[in-house]
């Protein structure tokens, strides 16, 4: 059914569930897996009012700030690996607004399902990347699957007023690691 599933991660609560079920479904129908990482391109804003620091101070904290992004989404995209033996796995970072980014790729990579976690209630200590769910369905070449947060659902249920408004959130705070590699039951 689903020759080439696209997951899109940050190493959250919402996305390593989606990393569960995206597992679940690539080991289901024999798929291929591929992890994306999107670093939001907004992360460069957050130096400030740019006149209130030096030049060189400004390239070094970019600099820093892009070598800990670009670790951080390593890292995720790693977790992802290994938690899919068995599974052919491919990877990428991408720097871009989320939406975009994860519709051009599933495009690009031919994919046929696109897995996303849906927005946590916790307050993430890290920069925060909005996929806008209405822009993603209508650029999307294929299904949009959204990992519910809430264990009694497989499938969170989204109508055309939650699509109006409707962002998922992506942050890279989560410690928790990702316990189930199967096809979730819940």
């Amino acid at each position: 059914m689903f020759k080439r599933i696209l997951v899109a991660t940050h190493g959250t609560e919402g996305a390593k569930k989606a990393e569960a079920y995206a597992i679940g479904l690539a080991r289901e129908f024999g798929s291929e897996l591929h992890g994306l990482y999107v670093i939001h391109k907004g992360w460069s804003s957050l130096v400030g009012i740019e006149w209130l620091h030096p030049s060189r101070t400004r390239m070094e904290f970019y600099k820093y700030a892009e070598t800990e992004f670009n670790r951080r989404a390593e890292e995720v995209l790693e977790a992802l690996r290994e938690h899919s033996t068995g599974i052919e796995v491919t990877i990428s970072i991408r720097v871009g607004e989320p939406s975009e980014v994860i519709a051009e790729e599933a495009r690009d990579k031919g994919i046929d399902l696109i897995v996303i976690g849906s927005s946590s209630n916790r307050r993430s200590e890290e920069y925060k990347a909005k996929v806008s769910l209405k822009k993603l369905v209508k650029l999307a070449p294929c299904p949009v699957l959204v990992a519910n947060n809430d264990s009694s659902n497989f499938i969170k249920e989204v109508n055309y007023k939650e699509l109006e408004g409707g962002d998922v959130e992506f942050s890279g705070a989560n410690k928790i690691s990702l316990k189930s590699s199967g096809f979730p039951t819940t």
